[in-house]
């Protein structure tokens, strides 16, 4: 079973806002967003997630508009959130293929506690729209690997 960890699209500059959650999409950041839509036209997905942050939310609106499933926000997925919650609840969603969205201190430290648990992590980075894919079995994570934004299909 795969679970894709998207990192939220181009939100443009992060200010000393404290609003900065409802910070939206550029857009670049929506052509990034439609983007991954097409990118997951043939891989079948049962729900997602997404950090409770605008930008993240907006990211796989348009993923889950073509699968005809809802956005569910989930506060674990916001910045800062303890990795061991974050593993948790990928572990509590692994019955069926699910994108969840996040932020670039979550993905990669989900992927550090993943390599540093001995599973076979392939490929390094975090940018913005990018994805990682995990691979569960039934024993738990066997794999992980990078999808470069700049990637057009899934491998």
């Amino acid at each position: 079973m795969d679970l894709y960890l998207i990192r939220h699209a181009h939100a443009g500059s992060r200010s000393a806002d404290p609003h900065d959650k409802y910070r939206p999409l550029s857009d670049k950041g929506w052509e990034r967003a439609n983007a991954l839509a097409s990118i997951f036209d043939t891989v079948k997905i049962g729900r997602v997630l997404s950090s409770t942050a605008t930008r993240c939310v907006q990211t796989v609106e348009p993923l889950a508009k073509s699968k005809k499933l809802e956005v569910i926000e989930h506060s674990i997925l916001w910045e800062g959130s303890d990795i061991s919650d974050v593993l948790d609840l990928l572990d509590s969603v692994a019955d069926k293929p699910t994108v969840l969205c996040s932020h670039g201190d979550i993905i990669p430290g989900v992927i550090e506690a993943l390599a540093d648990d001995g599973v076979a992590v392939k490929g390094r980075g975090c940018e913005k729209g990018s994805i990682w894919v995990v691979t569960y079995s039934g024993k738990g994570v066997k794999k992980a690997r990078y999808v470069s934004r700049k990637a057009s299909a899934l491998p």
